[in-house]
Parts: structure tokens; sequence; C-alpha cells
């Protein structure tokens, strides 16, 4: 049943790629993909994300597939392989208790490819992720809740379901949920795919 939910998401993960020009225009979809038959491993995050996924009202013209892929990432949140990355010391307590992100596609990914990395990430409501960065170039995309994002030498902006931020390559930035839980699919391009975010200096 499991295997099953991984296809619908992935299939639900494509069909919102090609209906949303910002990321399909910042990079295609890959033509590698293949099963990786990972393991699952739970984390705290992992019922909020069936429970308290925020607000899924979407005003954009992709609507419809963004609550798709929101409903098809809540029905296999149980399956996947959750992962926190960060330290206590780093980002506190709470923070690990409702946050996780796992990798649907990509090196290290319940579908693995070595063209494009996609995530999804679960912050609860009111968590600030600190300023971190990474080399891959970063696309994040709002599927449920909204959250308030920073991003060095730019405008902080506030993000709903359909909405879109590009990250450059070690652009440092941050995120702080607002009232709302934040649930987001998030792609990312170009070298060191596979290595972890890191914070920022």
């Amino acid at each position: 049943m499991s295997r099953e939910l991984f296809d619908q998401a992935l299939q639900a993960a494509q069909s919102f790629h090609a209906s949303n020009p910002a990321l399909s225009g910042f990079q295609p979809w890959p033509d590698d993909i293949t099963w990786a038959d990972r393991a699952s491993m739970p984390a705290p995050c992992m019922d909020l994300v069936q429970t308290q996924a925020g607000d899924t009202a979407c005003t954009h013209s992709h609507a419809s597939e963004t609550l798709a892929l929101q409903q098809a990432i809540t029905a296999l949140a149980p399956h996947v392989e959750w992962r926190l990355t960060y330290t206590e010391e780093e980002v506190g307590v709470d923070f690990l208790g409702r946050f996780g992100w796992f990798e649907l596609v990509g090196p290290t990914g319940h579908f693995h490819s070595t063209q494009a990395r996609m995530t999804v990430g679960y912050w609860g409501d009111g968590l600030y992720y600190p300023w971190h960065e990474h080399e891959p170039e970063e696309l994040y995309s709002i599927l449920s809740g909204r959250a308030e994002f920073a991003a060095e030498g730019e405008d902080t902006l506030t993000l709903r379901p359909g909405d879109t931020r590009l990250h450059a390559s070690l652009q440092p930035h941050a995120m702080t949920a607002t009232d709302q839980p934040i649930l987001c699919f998030v792609l990312w391009r170009g070298e060191g795919l596979a290595d972890d975010p890191r914070m920022a200096a």
C-alpha cells in the first residue's frame, strides 16, 4: 500500500510541477527517476503533518494541483524517511519536535535522481528557522499554511499556498512560520544536491 502512496505522491508532484511556471521554468522534470525503496523513519512532526498542515486556500491558477499534492503528502506522511538535520543546540527542543523533512526525489530520496532534488518540509506554527545556506539553488513552493521568508539582500515576504521563493546558491535565508504551520515543496538544482543545509556563519 505504501508504494502506491509514493507513486501517487510522485504523480501529484509531477502535475504540480507542470502546472506551476515558476517550478517548471526553474528545473525540468527529471527523466532519470527510479524507485529507491528506502525505509521509513518516524519523526515527532509526522502526526502534525496529517492533523495541522495549515490553510490550504490557494488563489493561483494551479490551486487544484497544489491541493492535490498537499493531500498526497498528508497520506504519505507515516511512510517516509523523516529527517531533522539540525541539533538541539542549533535549533532547540521545540523546533525538533515540530519540524521535519523528507526527500521524495533526489540522490538520497525515495525516488532516485541525480538531476534534481525534491523535498517536502514541515514547520509548526510560530517556529523560527534560523539563517542557513547551501550550495544548490532552491525554489520553495508553499502547499499549505503561511510564513515569512527572509533572504540576504532581499525584502522579507509572507508566502501563502501557491507562492514561491527563490534562493541563490549560498544565499543565507531564514523563515518564520506565522500563526499557522507550513508545508512546503522544495526544489534544488545545481551542485551539492546530496548535501544538507548548514547554519549560516
